[in-house]
């Protein structure tokens, strides 16, 4: 009889998730009446992870730099989830700007100290590197990276001091672009790569503290920005082939903020919200930050391996893939 190899195999590979995957005690309890400091709060994933963590008795500080459009969002909210107006308290300020946000930090701080800084204001200008004007560039980084940056320079003396009695979360929004290229949009990604480096040194410093540092990785979100990907018929079918970009399986905000509250509870570094491709990303991607989980790691580890290989067939597609692309829409063949 043919020794099982396979069937033990998989069946290593299957305990191996079950044991990552097993519940572990949770950092945070829930958000009940927990101070989250929020930027990019009037839409998109902003918006969802606001009405989430109201729905779970959290009060917030939201920041938008419309502070008009920010106020009419945050009577919404309250008319909707039904919640007293003390609950909330809106910031008009330009993440860029750290006059502006740090002063929004301080005010926010003095109504009430804070428990959760999350860093989700961001932007995109999507198309090849060429095409982009100097502007475009300076509102891309400055918004993601400075708009990072300076919210978190502004308050973490006073988290670090939080956190003597209290859990305390940092939260960045990245993107699946933290780990891998998001064809078309090289200027986003790079400041997506950024905050990953940003957040994985934090961690490292905040090891003495009371403190956890997340970094949310979503996949591509059903938001007004993919209307202008899809306008863009070369750089759309690129993201087909590079980027595995197909709209019909984009995400929620709400989906994107469910997961990302979990994990923020649970205190885990790297969330993705993706089924499939973030894990597969995250295994490729890991880098010398290992995951919090032991198990996690050795199921990693079983992994990598045979990953890597599936990678190197794949990445001869894209470019293959590619230049038929660029051939057809510059040459017409």
């Amino acid at each position: 009889m043919a020794f099982p190899f396979p069937w033990i195999a998989i069946g290593v590979v299957a305990a191996l998730l079950l044991a990552a995957l097993w519940p572990k005690k949770k950092f945070m309890d829930n958000l009940r009446g927990k101070h989250i400091f929020l930027t990019g709060a009037s839409c998109g994933i902003g918006l969802a992870i606001a009405k989430q963590a109201l729905r779970e008795g959290a009060y917030l500080t939201l920041v938008a730099r419309n502070g008009e459009k920010m106020l009419q969002v945050a009577k919404s909210l309250l008319k909707e989830l039904d919640c007293p107006a003390d609950r909330l308290l809106v910031k008009a300020a330009d993440v860029g700007n750290y006059k502006a946000i740090s002063t929004a930090v301080k005010e926010s701080y003095d109504w009430r100290p804070i428990d959760i800084l999350i860093n989700n204001a961001g932007v995109t200008r999507s198309g090849f590197m060429e095409e982009f004007s100097v502007d475009d560039i300076n509102t891309v980084v400055q918004t993601n990276v400075l708009g990072s940056l300076y919210p978190l320079h502004a308050v973490l003396p006073q988290l670090k001091l939080r956190s003597r009695d209290h859990p305390v979360s940092i939260v960045f929004i990245g993107s699946l672009a933290s780990l891998c290229w998001l064809y078309g949009n090289g200027v986003y990604t790079g400041t997506k790569y950024a905050i990953k480096g940003i957040a994985e040194s934090l961690r490292l410093e905040l090891i003495p503290y009371n403190m956890r540092v997340n970094l949310v990785c979503p996949g591509f979100v059903e938001t007004a920005l993919l209307d202008d990907v899809d306008n863009e018929e070369e750089l759309t079918a690129g993201m087909r082939v590079a980027s595995f970009y197909n709209r019909k399986y984009a995400q929620s905000s709400e989906a994107v903020a469910n997961i990302s509250i979990a994990g923020i509870k649970k205190g885990t570094f790297l969330i993705t919200t993706t089924l499939g491709l973030g894990p597969i990303l995250v295994i490729l991607t890991r880098g010398f930050a290992p995951s919090d989980s032991f198990m996690w790691n050795l199921f990693e580890a079983v992994c990598a391996g045979p990953l890597r290989i599936i990678s190197y067939f794949s990445q001869a597609e894209i470019y293959w893939s590619l230049r038929r692309i660029y051939r057809k829409h510059n040459h017409g063949s």
